[in-house]
């Protein structure tokens, strides 16, 4: 399953240096399990280790933000979420998504309604845990309509498994991994966010078309679209004239 991409990699958390600026801008990094989406499957979310309160570890690195594909089995409307129970052939999770009637876009009622029973649907969130039961909060679900997706995602599990657990064994390119230094390699995430600045000098900023552009052959359209979404919920980047432009929001 392409677990939404992209910044799948994270590396061991040795890196995890929250005192680390981006090209001497001034705006500090955060912890590198808080700025990556890691692609899992369902087992090992619930696999999760709890090291101490909102601490999570996957292969003794920390996690937060990730990224899963999954079927709905079963929706449940409550007064302020939505409760997915959800599966992927390995497990059987909750996703619970919290609505908001002074928040909500205009096509977020319409994309909820596109969240039915047996839909296969990417999932952006966090993990959570409580009474030791472990779920996620959703922050983005959307239908897969290209169902290659699925094995792409599952394919970025086992890499980023191999990642972390068995050095050098992983078939990531070294642009996929992120380390701190001068001309290192950088994540999908940092690459985005840098493509979006080289806008600012326009009213409308950067279009999402002509960013898939830019790393065409290099990464998809939906890798590009869910980095996208992590730089604006991690306060990045904002949209413009519609929600197909966007501008940074860095310094």
């Amino acid at each position: 399953m392409s677990f939404n991409n992209n910044s799948g990699g994270f590396m061991d958390n040795s890196y995890d240096n929250s005192n680390n600026t981006q090209n001497g801008s001034g705006y500090t990094k955060k912890p590198l399990g808080e700025q990556t989406l890691r692609p899992l499957t369902i087992k090992q979310i619930k696999n999760v280790s709890v090291p101490q309160e909102s601490t999570y570890k996957i292969d003794n690195s920390l996690v937060t933000q990730i990224t899963f594909v999954a079927v709905i089995r079963t929706v449940q409307e409550l007064a302020t979420n939505f409760v997915y129970t959800v599966e992927d052939g390995t497990g059987v999770i909750d996703v619970r998504k919290w609505t908001n009637d002074d928040t909500e876009m205009p096509g977020d009622a319409d994309l909820r309604r596109e969240l039915l029973p047996d839909t296969y649907v990417r999932i952006n969130g966090r993990i959570n845990s409580f009474s030791s039961r472990i779920s996620v909060v959703g922050h983005a679900l959307r239908p897969i309509t290209d169902f290659n997706e699925l094995s792409y995602h599952f394919l970025d599990c086992i890499n980023t498994h191999l990642l972390f657990t068995k050095p050098g064994s992983s078939q990531y390119k070294a642009d996929n991994m992120q380390i701190d230094g001068p001309g290192a390699p950088t994540s999908l995430n940092d690459k985005v966010s840098q493509a979006i600045k080289e806008f600012d000098s326009s009213e409308e900023g950067a279009s999402i078309d002509q960013l898939v552009q830019k790393f065409r052959g290099m990464h998809t359209e939906s890798e590009i679209r869910d980095s996208i979404d992590y730089l604006m919920t991690d306060g990045q980047c904002y949209t413009t004239i519609d929600s197909e432009h966007l501008k940074s929001c860095l310094p």
